[in-house]
Formats: structure tokens, C-alpha cells, sequence
């Protein structure tokens, strides 16, 4: 997953998965769901890329989107999730017990979303593309580690956050000529 745009290193990191699960896991059945988001071009070079069209001679199925609107569905049916470091994205992983292999983040913003991933036990980060495609490969072929890191990702998910930070919001919006009086 690249982000509504299809941004992040998306391409480098497909085809390298794609490489990776066609070499490791040959003759296995295996799907890879590839969300370009709005990025039509990517989507198109990687349509009709001949490592992503020749991979079902091996056993995967690669399938290349554009935006989805059912992103939620698409990710509770995964075993593992690629995608940069998005806020949005991690929480919902989280509250899927999904698997994270982080590939890109914002510098600021998006740096502390790494180490709540790593750290909660759910997900590594892995900046080069190879790298990403092995964790791919070793978390798939190892049922218990993906079992345990999606009890660690629904451990770390905090349900009702949005409706906290919404009461917070009303409760300032409500109280703001108090804070200023009190201010002045």
C-alpha cells in the first residue's frame, strides 16, 4: 500500500516482493494485492511488468489496483501489510491484529510511528526494498510468528480513540472563552 497516491518507493518494493515470493515459495499458491491508489501510471507499469504478468507460472497471483474505497475489507483478508508509515493506516492494522512491514515514513511526522510499531512487537521497518520482500517471504512461512505478532498489533490498538479525541475537541470548543478569560 503506497498512501492515496501511491507514493513511498511502491514500485521498487513490488517487484522485489514479487522476485522474492516467485524464488521462495515457487509452486506455492500465493496472493499479492498491490493498492496504487490514484497513481494510474504506476499502476499501469506495473500491470504490465513482466516479473508481476509472469508470476503465475510460479504460483502467485499478483493483483494491481487503483483507489479502493474497501480498503478495511482488503485488509482484514491479508496476512501481512506493506506500506509507509502512515497514522491512519497503522491504527487500522492495529485493530485488525494485522502484521506491518514499514518501507517509508515522513521524516518528523511519521518517524514515531516506526518505533510504535517495532516497539508494540507488530511490525518491523525495513527502508530497502529487498529487505521488506525477505520479511514478506519469512513472516508467511512462519504461521506462529504472524500469530503472535497479530496478538501484539490487537494488544496495541486503542478502540474508541476516536471518539476520545472527538469528546476533547467538544469539550475545548465548549470551554474555549473560559480558557482565554483565564489566559487574560
Amino acid at each position: 500500500v503506497g498512501g492515496g497516491d501511491g507514493v513511498g518507493g511502491l514500485k521498487r518494493v513490488v517487484l522485489e516482493t514479487v522476485r522474492a515470493l516467485r524464488t521462495k515459495r515457487r509452486g506455492q499458491r500465493t496472493t499479492l494485492v498491490v493498492v496504487c491508489g490514484r497513481n494510474a501510471a504506476l499502476r499501469q507499469q506495473l500491470e504490465t511488468h513482466a516479473e508481476v504478468r509472469g508470476a503465475a507460472s510460479d504460483g502467485l497471483t499478483v493483483r494491481v489496483l487503483g483507489f479502493v474505497a474497501d480498503m478495511h475489507t482488503r485488509m482484514a483478508r491479508a496476512d501481512v501489510l506493506l506500506t509507509k508509515a502512515g497514522p491512519g493506516t497503522i491504527a487500522e492494522a492495529t485493530a485488525l491484529g494485522l502484521p506491518v512491514i514499514l518501507t517509508n515514513f515522513l521524516p518528523g511526522q511519521e518517524r514515531g510511528n516506526c518505533a510504535f510499531v517495532t516497539e508494540s512487537g507488530f511490525g518491523a521497518l525495513a527502508k530497502r526494498p529487498r529487505r521488506a520482500a525477505q520479511l514478506v517471504v519469512d513472516w508467511i512461512d512462519h504461521p506462529a510468528k504472524l500469530a503472535q505478532m497479530s496478538d501484539h498489533a490487537f494488544a496495541a490498538a486503542k478502540p474508541g480513540s476516536t471518539d476520545n479525541i472527538a469528546r476533547d475537541i467538544a469539550f475545548l470548543a465548549r470551554h474555549r472563552g473560559d480558557a482565554a478569560a483565564a489566559v487574560a
